[in-house]
């Protein structure tokens, strides 16, 4: 058997049980690179030697792909040869032996306070819809599929709580629902303030619904640009508004910066003049915020719908410092040294 024919009974074998958007990402590093690479090679030649992974993994970052990229395809192999272990194809994962490349966690930016305040009030004057998401992402924590798949009866307004329990991806331009990244539901509490902000949110789908003559299905979608609120925005609408908000956000600064230098670029704005955030990075600013003001992780992860709080350490562990300042002065108080 060659490494092709392996990988086609993977993905065959992952049709019953993985996420569109997931199978469709295989598919597309399996047919883009790994295929023309790999795909003639017999599974029998590569248990024998291994490093021409290593052959294929130094080729594909030669050619220019990061090391996140090859570590991907290097996942993706690894999933497939312990597949064909499970089914006798192979006797030990050539994979083990590999050595793929080092990917460096990059380090991510959040928006502060005063910045998440700015970009609501900004996306508020032309954009209600994104104003909406993006106080929401920053309150709940909740992923971007999440977001968009919620529903109002998922919600319980005189309560104050959401229960998060499916994930809206887009696969070849479909549109998917499926349960969420852990496959597990969650209900969060909300605060006043995201009550507020969804009574609004409510308030605007009443009035575009009257004023188009297009009345609310049944149970409207929460984020909707639609008049009927019948269609969820598709996750990537989001991510694009909101970098094109940022952008907007970083104009006046880079505007007087050119006026010095016509050739400038925003990576030539100080620090303090940029708006370099990702729709993303609002929940890295729910979860670091909650860390840093000492809720404890299990909580943390629980609300974020991490699978371990073992990951929400590891992820986040830069957002401790004080409580490390905390915890050396706990212990401290508890050692009593005599005067000398």
């Amino acid at each position: 058997m060659t490494v092709g024919r392996l990988l086609d009974k993977w993905l065959e074998h992952g049709e019953t049980f993985q996420r569109p958007r997931t199978l469709y990402e295989n598919r597309r590093k399996v047919e883009a690179r790994i295929r023309p690479t790999l795909g003639h090679v017999r599974l029998s030649k590569l248990a024998r030697d291994p490093g021409l992974l290593d052959e294929a993994y130094r080729r594909w970052l030669d050619d220019g792909l990061s090391p996140a990229t090859v570590h991907k395809f290097h996942s993706i192999l690894s999933a497939a040869f312990r597949f064909g272990v499970k089914r006798g194809y192979l006797a030990q994962a050539p994979t083990a032996r590999a050595t793929p490349p080092v990917v460096r966690r990059p380090d991510f930016v959040v928006p502060t306070p005063e910045q998440l305040t700015k970009l609501i009030n900004a996306a508020e004057g032309d954009d209600p819809v994104l104003g909406s998401a993006i106080a929401l992402a920053a309150l709940t924590g909740a992923r971007r599929g999440e977001l968009v798949a919620l529903r109002w009866s998922d919600f319980d307004l005189r309560r104050g709580t959401v229960r998060i329990a499916r994930s809206l991806t887009v696969t070849g331009g479909e549109q998917h629902t499926g349960p969420t990244k852990t496959h597990a539901a969650r209900e969060l509490a909300l605060d006043p303030v995201a009550v507020e902000v969804l009574r609004r949110r409510h308030t605007d789908m009443v009035s575009l619904s009257e004023a188009a003559e297009s009345p609310l299905i049944d149970d409207p979608f929460v984020l909707s640009y639609n008049a009927n609120a019948a269609l969820p925005v598709n996750p990537d609408t989001f991510t694009h508004r909101f970098g094109r908000l940022c952008r907007r956000m970083e104009k006046p600064a880079l505007d007087r910066l050119r006026r010095r230098q016509p050739k400038a670029t925003r990576e030539d704005l100080a620090p303090a003049s940029r708006w370099p955030f990702r729709f993303h990075d609002l929940r890295h600013f729910s979860v670091t915020t909650l860390i840093a003001a000492g809720v404890d992780v299990r909580t943390v992860a629980e609300r974020h719908g991490h699978a371990r709080a073992t990951m929400t350490l590891d992820r986040y562990a830069h957002a401790l410092p004080e409580r490390d300042r905390e915890a050396a002065a706990v212990l401290g108080g508890a050692l009593k040294l005599e005067d000398r």
